[in-house]
C-alpha cells in the first residue's frame, strides 16, 4: 500500500508539472520551432530505437544514425544488431538489407504523405497538417506535440504521434503509437547541424 501511495504522489507531482499551452503560447511555440528548422540545412544524429509490444517481455532495442539534408533527402541507417539502410530522394525508395539493394518507385500520393510523414517528423514542420489534430503540452523539461490523425487511410497503421522537443526547439524524441497500442520511440543524440555531408549518404 505504501509502495501505491508513493507511485500516486509521483504521478500526481508529473501531471501538475505538465501544462497544456495556450493559443498563444502555442503560436510562439511553433514561431520558435518554424524559425529554427528554416536554418537547418542539414542534420546528422545518432539514434536508439525502441519497439514495444505487448505481446513481448522485453522491448527491442537498435541502434543507428540518421543524415538529414533539404529538401528532401534523407539517410536512415540501422548499424546494430543488424545492418539495415533506407535513402529517401527523388521520389524513390532504396534499401539495403545486408548488402541486398532493392528500390521502389514511390511517386504517387501516398508515398508522398509517408515521406512528408517522415521528414516532418524528423525536422517538426508538421503543424499546418490537415491530416493531423495537434495539441501541445509543457514539462519542466520538453514541449509535447500529440498528433492524432484524422486520415482513414493513415489511422490504420497510426494510432497517434508525440514528438517531443527540446529547449533548442528540436525534436530530441519520437514516438510512433499503432492502433493496437503498441509503438516505436525514437531517441536522438549527438545531432550535428549544418555540418558538410557526402553526397555519397544519400546514394546506395
Amino acid at each position: 500500500m505504501k509502495k501505491l501511495l508513493i507511485l500516486f504522489s509521483l504521478c500526481g507531482c508529473y501531471l501538475a508539472q505538465a501544462q497544456t499551452l495556450t493559443p498563444a503560447q502555442v503560436q510562439t511555440f511553433k514561431a520558435q520551432v518554424q524559425a529554427k528548422n528554416q536554418s537547418i540545412q542539414t542534420m546528422q544524429t545518432d539514434f536508439l530505437q525502441r519497439k514495444h509490444s505487448d505481446f513481448m517481455t522485453k522491448d527491442i532495442e537498435s541502434f543507428g544514425k540518421m543524415a538529414f539534408a533539404k529538401p528532401a533527402k534523407l539517410n536512415w541507417q540501422y548499424t546494430k544488431p543488424y545492418q539495415y539502410r533506407i535513402i529517401f530522394h527523388n521520389n524513390h525508395i532504396t534499401i539495403n538489407d545486408a548488402g541486398k539493394v532493392s528500390q521502389i518507385n514511390a511517386d504517387n500520393k501516398a508515398f508522398k504523405k509517408i515521406n512528408n510523414l517522415i521528414i516532418g517528423t524528423i525536422t517538426g514542420d508538421m503543424f499546418n497538417d490537415k491530416a493531423f489534430t495537434i495539441s501541445y503540452t509543457k514539462t519542466d523539461k520538453s514541449t509535447l506535440v500529440k498528433l492524432l490523425p484524422t486520415d482513414k487511410k493513415l489511422l490504420k497503421y497510426i494510432g497517434e504521434i508525440e514528438l517531443y522537443f527540446g529547449a533548442d526547439y528540436i525534436v530530441e524524441r519520437v514516438k510512433l503509437i499503432q492502433p493496437s497500442k503498441d509503438y516505436t520511440e525514437i531517441l536522438f543524440s549527438n545531432k550535428k547541424l549544418n555540418t558538410n555531408i557526402d553526397e555519397t549518404n544519400f546514394t546506395m
